[in-house]
């Protein structure tokens, strides 16, 4: 099961998904990273993160707007313990700007 997240006014596409990406299982993830220890950090668009902090994750692919910059917490479900953290994610390769 998806874990709840609660997305900003603004922050959806009309059918209601993130702007972001959305949540995903654990397996399918490419890396994994610790919100504690890290510094902003650059992904390609369609990646998939494990976000770990406090002994909690979650799993985000990030397949929403390409060439954009989100905070974990806008992205992370209810009561999950995040701090601020930027994840720059790169451009969808198959638009053209």
């Amino acid at each position: 099961a998806a874990p709840a997240v609660g997305f900003a006014a603004g922050e959806t596409f009309m059918n209601g998904q993130s702007y972001y990406g959305q949540p995903t299982s654990q397996a399918s993830a490419a890396r994994v990273v610790d919100i504690a220890s890290s510094a902003p950090i650059n992904i390609a668009y369609g990646e998939t993160v494990t976000f770990r902090s406090g002994g909690q994750q979650f799993s985000w692919t990030f397949n929403g707007l390409g060439g954009r910059a989100v905070d974990v917490v806008k992205i992370a479900p209810a009561g999950f313990p995040a701090k601020p953290l930027a994840v720059y994610v790169g451009r969808d390769p198959q638009t053209r700007r």
